[in-house]
């Protein structure tokens, strides 16, 4: 799975997560087969990234790098509906980033 931003993603990808906007509405389920018709949806609920699954063979599946809790802490972040300018609420996002690609690692 990796996470892409929205204007990155390609007709034919399929989502590796739930997309849900900033209230937890469930936009399109995970498994989700991506239209021109779904990206247009997205972009107009205002979603900046998405979950898609990966190619199966790609190398080094395990492999933990710094763009994948990078692109963790994006996807918390892109929770807040306010701007998020305070350093607290930040560092918040990149502590539980961080705690849920230990337990979980996404695999890039």
């Amino acid at each position: 799975m990796r996470c892409i931003p929205l204007n990155e993603a390609q007709v034919e990808m399929i989502l590796a997560a739930d997309a849900l906007n900033a209230e937890q509405m469930l936009l399109l389920k995970k498994g989700t087969c991506l239209s021109a018709e779904n990206l247009r949806m997205l972009k107009s609920w205002g979603i900046g990234r998405l979950c898609v699954e990966s190619p199966a063979d790609e190398k080094n599946e395990n492999v933990k790098t710094p763009e994948t809790i990078i692109d963790l802490e994006q996807e918390i972040l892109s929770r807040f509906t306010s701007s998020v300018e305070s350093t607290m609420v930040a560092e918040v996002c990149r502590v539980a980033a961080k705690i849920i690609h230990e337990r979980d690692p996404l695999k890039e």
